[in-house]
């Protein structure tokens, strides 16, 4: 039996999206916006970027930056770079994703929940060559102080992602969704939907 790959048709079906939010995101990855998708441990952080990577165009490439082998190449444009924690410096590995990507050259970048590499880095020096979608934790309300915290980026580098995905998980019912959507403007989160 195969592992099973969240669709778009899936998020909206268990209540997890709406078609209204599921609509702006297919509109964000088209114009290859950058999307931080942010949310507390175990709150589909991953089966989301899974189904948004539908929308993305057959003929895009994609690479998929993760640890450990979390994520599964189910269509033949993506590429997994797989990273882990080795005798290397955290500045060696992080290098060695960022000349891999060069030499994939995608349209899309996706970095899920990595902490093996400096994703900062990545973020900075790919961020003018390349749209992305990068996941983070968010433990409490301060999106912005969390995705600081947890990525290590800076308010610049923050302010240039267009588009901030705030999942949330009831601890009682286990019932995940994208809880808001909102546009990165000048500094501050603008709620979308």
């Amino acid at each position: 039996m195969g592992v099973y790959i969240f669709t778009p048709e899936d998020l909206v079906r268990y209540g997890a999206a709406t078609e209204e939010q599921l609509g702006v995101l297919k509109g964000a990855i088209l114009e290859k916006k950058d999307i931080l998708i942010v949310g507390s441990s175990r709150s589909g952080k991953t089966k989301l970027v899974e189904a948004l990577m539908h929308f993305i165009p057959d003929d895009w490439k994609v690479a998929v930056i993760t640890a450990y082998g979390e994520f599964k190449p189910f269509r033949p444009n993506i590429v997994v770079i797989d990273t882990q924690f080795d005798s290397r410096s955290l500045e060696m590995r992080t290098s060695e994703v960022i000349e891999k990507i060069r030499a994939i050259n995608p349209d899309y970048v996706v970095i899920d929940t990595v902490h093996t590499i400096d994703v900062a880095r990545v973020f900075q020096e790919l961020i003018d060559d390349y749209a992305f979608i990068v996941t983070s934790l968010a433990l409490t309300d301060d999106i912005k102080g969390e995705v600081k915290h947890w990525l290590r980026l800076d308010d610049e580098t923050f302010n240039k992602f267009d588009v901030v995905v705030e999942l949330s998980r009831d601890w009682r019912t286990g019932r995940k969704k994208v809880n808001r959507i909102y546009r990165v403007k000048e500094g501050a989160l603008e709620l979308i939907v």
